[in-house]
């Protein structure tokens, strides 16, 4: 019996990271306690407002790597 729920089990449970029987019991006590409800509910928007994030880098970071590996290609000749 699962005794006091920490960030850390509601985190495992939000991504699915526990085996069918502890799952089921964790989702009882959420369900069954307003705060962890909460919680767990604000959690699964976060989870789902990242999932659509894409990131790019700058163009900027861009061309400075590709600056430095042309410059250090040369390097590798010597």
């Amino acid at each position: 019996m699962i005794k006091d729920l920490t960030q850390n089990d509601l985190l495992l449970l939000a991504y699915n990271e526990l085996p069918p029987d502890k799952h089921q019991e964790m989702m009882s006590i959420v369900k069954g306690n307003q705060l962890l409800l909460s919680q767990y509910t604000e959690m699964k928007k976060q989870m789902s407002i990242l999932d659509t994030i894409a990131l790019k880098p700058d163009p900027t970071s861009v061309q400075i790597i590709l600056e430095e590996s042309c410059s250090s290609s040369s390097l590798e000749m010597i």
